[in-house]
């Protein structure tokens, strides 16, 4: 039988500290050769896109496909794991709350490794869906002294001060991407912006950058002239960010960036590679975090014990 979870269910199992262990780790073991991620694939329609994603964990014994379409009406995300010793479909679940908890996750191993220190002033530019899990990330590494919230529309961000202040967390909103970013150290941009909105000047002060909001070439969240301005550019995965981080694509039909100075996250998280100066984390989502993710929550669902009845016969 194969356990069926919606994303109710999923929500109910992810706690973000668990999430970014199981990120970091899959990067190690991708570093170890223990991990064997694939680029998302796109098929296109009138306005229709098909994305699929998929990876091998073979210190987990488990590989996983995402796949997600998107139309008019919004975007609907799938997640199914699988046993790599006997094909088993172990579990198919919602993955739209997975996937921003695995996305925030990822900006937390980067702020980690990256920034490295024990407190942080946090901008985040975004009050989408993704923008919770991208405090909660960087949260989940360092204590935030300072919480700063930028997006386009002011009910928006007004609307995610007050989800963060339930929650306990205190936050200022800004009515610039500029003004949010004074001052503070770590930054992380989840915006649907088609153009690049930070320029040089406004991320001069920053330690570290995670910049999330893009992965399609023609988009970008950061300028061409600001991407230069980094001393290290890391990314979740060489490969896809060739493909679709416009932020990077755009700098490197500039002249401001060079492909063979992107590093992966996998050689920082290892120790092999150590970034110095201002550091830029690109990330668009990769398929190796999912079936971490996805994983950790298969675990948790059986061991909760509640699940039992929630299961389908794919045989």
């Amino acid at each position: 039988m194969t356990l069926a979870l919606s994303e109710k269910d999923v929500q109910g199992l992810l706690e973000m500290t668990e999430v970014v262990s199981a990120v970091e780790e899959a990067f190690r073991r991708e570093a170890a050769g223990e991990a064997m991620n694939s680029a998302r694939s796109r098929t296109r329609g009138i306005g229709v896109v098909l994305n699929a994603m998929h990876a091998y964990l073979p210190y987990l014994r488990r590989g996983g496909l995402k796949c997600y379409i998107s139309s008019r009406k919004g975007t609907r995300f799938v997640f199914i794991l699988f046993d790599s010793e006997d094909s088993r479909p172990l579990a198919i679940m919602g993955a739209d709350t997975l996937g921003r908890f695995r996305t925030g996750a990822a900006s937390g191993v980067a702020t980690k490794f990256l920034y490295g220190r024990k407190s942080a002033k946090l901008a985040v530019c975004g009050s989408g869906k993704q923008a919770l899990t991208q405090v909660l990330g960087v949260a989940a590494v360092t204590s935030i002294s300072e919480l700063r919230i930028w997006s386009p529309t002011e009910d928006h961000r007004e609307g995610f001060r007050l989800r963060l202040k339930e929650m306990g967390l205190d936050a200022e909103t800004f009515g610039t991407p500029g003004e949010a970013l004074r001052g503070v150290d770590v930054a992380s941009t989840v915006t649907s912006s088609k153009k690049p909105f930070l320029s040089p000047a406004e991320i001069e002060h920053l330690a570290h950058l995670n910049a999330c909001g893009s992965n399609s070439p023609e988009h970008s969240e950061v300028m061409a002239t600001a991407v230069a301005e980094f001393g290290a550019v890391v990314v979740d995965d060489l490969l896809q960010a060739r493909i679709e981080y416009g932020d990077l694509i755009q700098a490197a039909e500039a002249g401001t960036f060079s492909w063979d100075a992107a590093v992966p996250l996998k050689e920082v998280v290892a120790g092999r590679v150590s970034a110095t100066g201002s550091t830029l984390f690109k990330s668009g989502g990769v398929a190796l975090e999912d079936v971490a993710v996805g994983s950790l929550v298969y675990d948790k669902a059986l061991k909760s014990g509640r699940f039992g009845d929630a299961s389908v016969n794919l045989a």
